[in-house]
Formats: C-alpha cells, sequence, structure tokens
C-alpha cells in the first residue's frame, strides 16, 4: 500500500500538470482543440510501435539502454514517415482547412516530438520499476514544473499552438538531461539477446498496442464526423478520461513492482487479488473527484456546461479499466503478450462498431462515453477466460 500511495501521488500530480498543459492548447481556439484531439490520435498509433523498447523492458528487467537506444532508433524511422506524409496524412480526419494547416504545421515537428517524446517516457518507466520512486518524483517535478512554466511564458507573450509544442519538447529535453545524468546508465548497443527478446515479448505486446490504438483512431475519426462542436467536447472529454487513466495506472504500476515477476501463477494472481481489493474504493473516490477538477481546468474555450452531462458517461470508464489493468498484469507477468492482442483487439472492434452505428444519432455523445468500459471490461473478460486455461495447465 505504501508503494501505491507514493506512486499514486506521483501519478496525481502527472494529471493535474497534464491538464494545465493541455488548458494552455485549448484556451487558442476551438480549432486548437480540435487538432490537438486529432494529432493525439495519430500519436497514439505510432506511440505503440516506438515504444516497442520499453515493452520488452518491462519483462526482461535488465539492460535498459539497449532498449532505449531500440525505442530511438524506431522513433526516428517513424517520425521521418509522418513529416514526409504530414499533407495526406491530415486528410485523414474530417477537418476544415485551416485545422488541416494547423495540424500540418504541427507535424513539421514530429520527428522530434516523437523521438523526445519516446525516450522520455521509457526513463520515466525503467526508473520505476527499478523502484527508484525517490529519482522518479524529483523527475516528473523538473518535468511538469518546466513544461507549465514554459507553456505559460509562450501561451501570455504569443498564443501561438506550435510554440507551445516546442515548450513541450524543450520539457522533455531537459527532463532526459536530468534522468541520464541521475541513473548513470552504461549506453550498450542491442546484441542478439536484446533482438529475441524483443520479438519474444516487445512485438507481440506492440501488436496489441497498435491494433488498439488504431481502433482509437477509427475512433476519433469517427468523432471528427459529429461536427465541430461535438468533436470538441469529445475531445475534451476523452481527454479528461485519458488523464484519470493516470489513477489506474498507477495501480497497475504497483502491481508491476509488487508482484513477483519470477513467481508462479498461483504467487502473482494472490499478490493481484490481494492488492485490488485494498485499493478498489480509492481508485473510484479518486476517479470521480479529479474528473471534476480536470473539467475545470481543461475546457478551455469550451464552455464547460457544453460537457455535461456527457462526462458523466466517459468517466464510467474507470469500471472497466480497473478489471483491465489487474489482469493485463498478470499477462505480462506470465509473459503471455498475445492474450493482451486477443483481447485488445475484440474490444476496440466492438468500441468501433457501436460508435460507427450511432455517431448520427442524437446519443452520439453518450454512446461514445460508454464504449470507454465496454471496450476494456471485455478485453479483461477475456484475459480471465484465457489465463483461466494457464491455471488449469499448471494443476
Amino acid at each position: 500500500m505504501k508503494e501505491f500511495i507514493s506512486i499514486l501521488i506521483s501519478f496525481i500530480f502527472m494529471g493535474i500538470a497534464e491538464s494545465i498543459d493541455s488548458a494552455f492548447n485549448n484556451a487558442i481556439s476551438i480549432d486548437a482543440i480540435v487538432v490537438c484531439g486529432s494529432l493525439f490520435s495519430i500519436d497514439l498509433i505510432l506511440k505503440s510501435i516506438s515504444e516497442i523498447g520499453t515493452y520488452t523492458y518491462r519483462t526482461a528487467r535488465k539492460d535498459e539502454s539497449r532498449y532505449l537506444i531500440i525505442n530511438t532508433i524506431i522513433s526516428l524511422i517513424l517520425g521521418i514517415i509522418v513529416f514526409l506524409a504530414r499533407d495526406y496524412i491530415v486528410n485523414i480526419f474530417n477537418l476544415t482547412q485551416l485545422q488541416k494547416e494547423m495540424l500540418s504545421d504541427i507535424l513539421i515537428l514530429y520527428i522530434g516530438y516523437l523521438i523526445l517524446g519516446r525516450v522520455v517516457n521509457s526513463l520515466f518507466e525503467m526508473i520505476r520499476l527499478k523502484s527508484r520512486l525517490k529519482l522518479y518524483r524529483n523527475s516528473l517535478i523538473v518535468y511538469y514544473c518546466t513544461l507549465i512554466g514554459l507553456d505559460a511564458i509562450v501561451y501570455f507573450g504569443t498564443g501561438n499552438l506550435k510554440l507551445l509544442f516546442c515548450a513541450t519538447m524543450t520539457s522533455w529535453i531537459i527532463s532526459i538531461i536530468y534522468m541520464l545524468y541521475n541513473l548513470k546508465l552504461e549506453f550498450k548497443l542491442p546484441n542478439k539477446e536484446t533482438i529475441i527478446n524483443v520479438k519474444k515479448y516487445g512485438i507481440p505486446t506492440a501488436l496489441e498496442r497498435l491494433f488498439s490504438r488504431i481502433f482509437i483512431l477509427i475512433y476519433g475519426v469517427i468523432a471528427s464526423h459529429m461536427g465541430t462542436e461535438k468533436y470538441s467536447i469529445h475531445t475534451v472529454c476523452y481527454a479528461i478520461c485519458l488523464n484519470l487513466e493516470l489513477i489506474t495506472n498507477a495501480y497497475q504500476a504497483t502491481l508491476m513492482i509488487k508482484v513477483p515477476i519470477e513467481g508462479s501463477y498461483e504467487e502473482q494472481y494472490k499478490s493481484i487479488m490481494e492488492i485490488k481489493k485494498k485499493v478498489f474504493p480509492l481508485i473510484i473516490l479518486l476517479n470521480y473527484v479529479f474528473a471534476a477538477i480536470y473539467l475545470i481546468i481543461e475546457h478551455g474555450s469550451l464552455p464547460i456546461d457544453k460537457c455535461f452531462p456527457y462526462i458523466i458517461f466517459y468517466t464510467f470508464g474507470v469500471f472497466g479499466l480497473y478489471q483491465y489493468e489487474s489482469y493485463k498484469t498478470l499477462c505480462i507477468t506470465q509473459g503471455k503478450p498475445k492474450i493482451l492482442l486477443l483481447g485488445s483487439t475484440i474490444g476496440s472492434c466492438v468500441r468501433v462498431i457501436i460508435c460507427y452505428l450511432f455517431y448520427n444519432t442524437s446519443i452520439a455523445l453518450f454512446i461514445f462515453g460508454i464504449v470507454n468500459f465496454l471496450d476494456f471490461y471485455i478485453r479483461s473478460v477475456i484475459y480471465r477466460i484465457e489465463l483461466s486455461k494457464i491455471k488449469e495447465q499448471n494443476l
């Protein structure tokens, strides 16, 4: 419980800081909200591939620098592709001409944005998995204080969305330097064992993330066809949901530290269930408290009353996420990424099909909210079914 509270405090701090960062973007204009929502959908997909080294490290737990280098190389390749294809990518979404031009301008920065973002995220996770929680907290403070400070200077000084993204990248550079200095990693090039581990653990997990996020992209594209006002409401509500995931992510991060990586299936399952029972009431309470806080911070140029009552349905997703993170951890510790792929594919398909059927109706925003719960709950059910087969084999 001590580790959970420590990580939870860090994640809550992250959520508030991310909301403030989003608030600066959203305060510029409704167009800026739409552009940031579209960029987020693109970034989610590329993140799933460019973090393949991090996915592998979650199971391997050694040779940090080798997996960091793999992330960097893949991010560079993907960033170049996006830069060259940016004028085609903007046409995926149903945007106005001004919004397309704004998104294209942001994608010019994407090579640096993708590389720096993936490196800093990888370092944060590696530090956390090594249980260096003091360094983890200090690194978060350095990053978010720098980010909010630079955001404020850019917003009040220029009000330029592109420069706000430059402020984010500058914050990442400062944080990377700070973490690398304190980690004192011995840099080694990837070797044969690294590649084998990537094939065994990283690629299946990356495929799971990729398919899931392709469907999230489709989810965003479908939402963009609801019109600018409804799409902006969806963007704000869904961004709040993603910030709220930091609470369940804190739970999952605790599981990754506390669950014995070399333990038997029974030992790992028992450990997860014990922690799950202890933290459930706190997670639900914090979900709704911070949903209100994030909404106040993030609504930007969108009137806050426009988000009601839709935000209630979007935040209901925590009840599915809580189950999902529990069984996802067991799949990771058991080295069964293919189960993650199966569950995510089915859950994401259900999300997209339902949204497509209802996007042009008067209840579209209610549906777009409730499918967050359905998606993750269906995944958890699939995980449980497949994991039960492993349990039977061990008897």
